[in-house]
């Protein structure tokens, strides 16, 4: 007997048109806002309220987003970051290895990091991290009930003094976990009104 295991698909959005998606649940004048801190301007992917939502597709970060965190914090903003890691689960760069309370909090292993994500949990008091985990249906974030999102509340890395550890474990919770939740929360209702 021959088995066959249907193949986990990814999607094949480009990163521009995954932003856009996400960007099209907010108002124009929340989109692409620029803030400036001491003569340095970033742009907030989306700017509501308290909150300046960054966009990035996949793991991969770099140094300066915990410059960018600063700047946004000194200007007295929230920072999420909503990064799509759809492509790092198929690829293995980012493995589930648990599930505990019936799915609401997840425990993972990001293999070979490209920067110390446990030094976030402890340097980053006014950031949130939020993991897409499941692919956005083809019509994007609007209108989408699906649950796509973890939040991180806890990383460690093996070494924290180094800028690129060699595995980093956290855990992440589906507190928000589908578009409108994150639209609510990032409108001003806390996150224990999300609590099942």
């Amino acid at each position: 007997m021959c088995l066959f295991r249907k193949k986990q698909t990814v999607s094949q959005t480009s990163s521009d048109v995954w932003r856009e998606q996400w960007q099209a649940l907010f108002p124009p004048e929340c989109r692409n806002v620029p803030v400036t801190v001491d003569g340095t301007t970033y742009d907030a992917f989306v700017l509501v309220g308290h909150n300046a939502m960054m966009l990035q597709d996949g793991l991969l970060m770099e140094a300066a987003f915990f410059d960018v965190c600063e700047l946004f914090q000194k200007a007295g903003y929230h920072v999420i970051w909503l990064m799509r890691c759809t492509q790092d689960i198929h690829n293995g760069y980012l493995k589930l290895r648990k599930k505990e309370d019936g799915g609401k909090r997840m425990q993972w292993l990001w293999k070979r990091p490209t920067t110390n994500f446990g030094r976030w949990s402890s340097d980053q008091q006014h950031a949130s991290i939020l993991l897409q985990i499941e692919e956005l249906p083809e019509e994007g974030a609007v209108g989408c009930e699906k649950k796509v999102l973890q939040r991180v509340i806890w990383a460690e890395s093996s070494d924290a003094e180094q800028m690129v550890p060699k595995r980093t474990t956290f855990t992440t919770v589906n507190v928000p976990d589908t578009p409108p939740e994150l639209v609510r929360w990032l409108n001003g209702e806390t996150l224990s009104n999300f609590q099942n």
